[in-house]
């Protein structure tokens, strides 16, 4: 995220946090609206985000439980990258002449 003030959002969230989150709030609308296509997706993991922020019950807590979402998502897809790799390599075979692994 190019352009990012790391103490300008500290400051807003120490001096003003309905401000703080207000700001977030735009800032993430904003970021959702630059990939036009994925909007849906995009703020259904936010909200999934934000929930499990709520819930978590301290930062700490969220962060981890935000991770553990993260490596679940990152498993699912290595999994999926493994089922492409075999599919890939089967076609490769195919258009090759010789026999499917």
């Amino acid at each position: 995220m190019g352009g990012f003030d790391f103490d300008y959002w500290k400051h807003l969230a120490e001096h003003d946090p309905a401000a703080f989150f207000q700001a977030r709030d735009m800032a993430l609308r904003q970021c959702i609206a630059m990939h036009p296509g994925q909007e849906g997706p995009l703020s259904a993991l936010q909200s999934r985000i934000d929930m499990t922020r709520v819930l978590a019950g301290s930062p700490v807590q969220a962060c981890k439980d935000i991770l553990d979402m993260m490596e679940e998502h990152l498993i699912l897809l290595s999994l999926k990258l493994s089922e492409l790799q075999r599919e890939t390599d089967s076609l490769r075979g195919l258009l090759q002449g010789g026999s499917a692994p």
